[in-house]
């Protein structure tokens, strides 16, 4: 048995589900070939996970298997064959996981001398990654989205899709069909195609996806506002807006057919300003995420460093709690060398409201004291320790 610190299982299952049900938990983990681990598996409680250890022992690495169980490359957004053991070529990854008092087994797999795509099934049937996000939504910070608000606007809006579809299962498929089709548009353009009738086909198909794009994001940006807007917490408020040509046409169209006929039209007069350059310079893929400190009415990229840390907290617990309540589902939360960078009031805060949010979170830290404030309510695994490593190797 592993030398595991905090409360055993039973323990923090009486601890957290007595409160009320909690829908959507991980109950096991096992990876084989995966980045720095040979072979890895746990099981887990129900109640907040730390993984503590040295840097470069695989605690990150942990998190990103989970990751890989959504839509995409997961939380460092990597190439699936730089995830492999010593460049093997292959991995797998599976869990088990607990929905609506159900037991699903979901693996994703990749075999580079196969497929470079990876292959995911649930309960045994081959599925498109897009559906994962049915199953279980799964909520992050990384270090990576520190420099969040003061990077380029495309950063922002992969941010902001990621959650939209943890929330909206098909905006993923419409993401991409939508991003394909501009890629036809613009290759139309650079090799000056002239042919109006193929335009006018990609552009209705641009416009039929891209307006469901434009009008799901609108639907959680309305979600998470209204959640920040109520919510009493130890962080700043954040306030969120889009801008952009197309989000201008949106808002003032109160017919939704009728914005559909504008979009289309300005994709038909922007073809010869976009043929010069070999873009399409209209579109959602253009948005631009706009966050501000509420209360200060600053934008958050003149913020301090640790405001727009605060922000982006701020914003992932109003995911949190809007997820569980507009999908009936508790989200999986990772949070990757978050609590290492808190003061201890923030550190405080940001315990109690996981807490209160009775999910499931897994963390990283190199000490267990940045998860003190959790009392005995959390479940640390030492990866320095080689039993709670299980079969690790480098």
């Amino acid at each position: 048995m592993s030398d595991f610190k905090g409360f055993n299982l039973k323990e923090s299952e009486n601890f957290f589900f007595n409160q009320g049900p909690v829908n959507n938990h991980i109950l096991s983990l096992k990876l084989s070939n995966f980045r720095n681990y040979l072979s890895y598996a746990a099981d887990f409680p129900k109640c907040p996970i730390a993984f503590i250890g040295k840097n470069g022992v695989g605690k990150t690495n942990i998190l990103e298997a989970i990751s890989l169980m959504q839509p995409g490359r997961g939380i460092r957004s990597a190439r699936l064959e730089d995830m492999a053991y010593k460049n093997c070529g292959n991995f797998g990854i599976h869990i088990n996981l607990m929905k609506n008092r159900e037991k699903h087994e979901i693996g994703s797999a990749l075999e580079i001398n196969y497929s470079k795509a990876r292959k995911v099934k649930i309960d045994g049937k081959f599925i498109s990654p897009l559906v994962l996000t049915e199953y279980l939504g799964v909520i992050s910070i990384t270090p990576l989205m520190d420099k969040i608000f003061i990077e380029g606007s495309s950063n922002r809006r992969k941010f902001f899709d990621r959650i939209t579809w943890v929330f909206i299962s098909t905006h993923a498929k419409n993401i991409k069909l939508y991003e394909k089709l501009v890629r036809e548009r613009n290759n139309l353009l650079k090799d000056n195609f002239i042919d109006k009738t193929w335009f006018n086909n990609i552009e209705k198909q641009i416009v039929k996806y891209g307006s469901q794009i434009i009008i799901d994001r609108f639907k959680v940006i309305k979600l998470l506002n209204n959640e920040i807007n109520k919510n009493n917490i130890n962080f700043p408020k954040a306030d969120m807006v889009f801008k952009g040509e197309i989000e201008s046409k949106y808002h003032g169209s109160a017919d939704l057919e009728l914005f559909k006929e504008s979009f289309l039209q300005a994709l038909s007069d922007t073809r010869s300003k976009d043929a010069c350059r070999g873009i399409t310079s209209i579109g959602p893929h253009r948005t631009e995420l706009e966050v501000s400190y509420k209360d200060k009415g600053i934008l958050a990229n003149i913020c301090s460093t640790g405001e727009q840390k605060s922000l982006l907290i701020s914003i992932i617990l109003a995911v949190a709690k809007s997820y569980k309540n507009y999908c009936n589902l508790s989200p999986i939360l990772l949070l990757d060398e978050v609590f290492a960078h808190l003061d201890n009031n923030k550190k405080e805060s940001l315990s109690k409201e996981i807490k209160s949010l009775n999910i499931q979170a897994f963390m990283t830290g190199t000490e267990e004291s940045d998860f003190m404030t959790f009392n005995e309510n959390s479940y640390i695994i030492n990866l320095d320790n080689q039993n709670d490593r299980r079969i690790h190797d480098y």
